[in-house]
């Protein structure tokens, strides 16, 4: 019999509710600015609530590159600068939790996205370069997951 399908948030819900983590959903303005879940749980004894960005994987590359947006199709902030204190990134085996005030940090100081090279033509073309949708103002890139892993205090909940 083939398995039920589960969406990644129904996954990243039920692996945080068996880690004890309170799950609760969003209100309309913490959604807005890119919040799906707030985790509420104890981390080291102490109390802990945090917002998650959750990101879906993207297809066949998800285990080796993952999208950041820059800027939203509107031109304002993208979801990087968003209000959520963790961006949760999905690969096929896992889900890695980046600080994002973090990421960001390591976007600025590393200089591995390429601002000083013309826009790409194709989403996929992305890898450190910067692409943006026609008759849109989004702004995206693409970086290897092994960035990710570079950013410090990121953690990892593998899939159930």
């Amino acid at each position: 019999m083939p398995k039920p399908y589960i969406s990644y948030k129904q996954l990243f819900t039920s692996i945080a509710e068996s880690k004890n983590y309170k799950v609760i959903r969003p209100n309309y303005r913490d959604r807005q600015n890119s919040v799906d879940f707030i985790l509420e749980g104890q981390t080291n004894s102490k109390p802990t609530k945090v917002s998650v960005d959750l990101k879906k994987k993207n297809g066949k590359s998800a285990n080796n590159w993952v999208y950041i947006e820059y800027q939203n199709s509107q031109g304002g902030e993208g979801w990087l600068y968003g209000s959520c204190d963790f961006v949760v990134f999905e690969t096929n085996k896992e889900f890695i939790f980046v600080n994002r005030k973090s990421l960001i940090k390591y976007l600025n100081s590393s200089n591995i996205v390429r601002w000083d090279l013309p826009y790409v033509d194709k989403p996929w073309n992305s890898k450190y370069r910067l692409f943006r949708r026609a008759n849109t103002l989004e702004t995206i890139t693409q970086i290897q997951v092994s960035d990710l892993l570079a950013i410090s205090n990121h953690r990892i909940w593998q899939k159930l």
